[in-house]
């Protein structure tokens, strides 16, 4: 940062070798397919295991309704019940993560608070000028 002043100068842009040092490079994560393919496994099993087991609290609550000991009407079972489908369905069909992604893009085109572009602006401004 010291140098930044030094390098304004310059004749290649500053602000591009600084954002390209100091952003996060995603290519380090594709080695870690060790550590992706297991969490993957875990996050496929709980969601099978989710939907079994409301598939059988279903049931249960049928059984129940049928042999009188229950209400259809049950506002807060059907609510929860159909929550916890609609988040397997959103795991199973992969929405969760295309969500997911489309936030990432959306958020990695964003200049927030626009101070880098008017800093290369006047950068630029600077060598038209001269």
């Amino acid at each position: 940062m010291f140098m930044l002043p030094m390098l304004a100068y310059a004749d290649d842009n500053p602000i591009t070798k600084i954002k390209e040092k100091m952003k996060f490079n995603w290519k380090v994560l594709d080695g870690l397919d060790f550590v992706f393919t297991p969490i993957g496994l875990v996050i496929s099993l709980l969601t099978i295991a989710t939907l079994v087991f409301v598939i059988i609290k279903v049931i249960i609550k049928l059984v129940k309704i049928s042999t009188g000991k229950g209400t259809i009407k049950d506002k807060w079972f059907w609510i929860e019940a159909g929550l916890l489908v609609f988040i397997v369905f959103l795991f199973i069909s992969g929405a969760f993560f295309s969500f997911l992604e489309n936030i990432y893009n959306w958020t990695s085109k964003q200049d927030i608070g626009g101070t880098t572009t008017t800093f290369i602006q006047m950068v630029d401004q600077y060598r038209n000028w001269s």
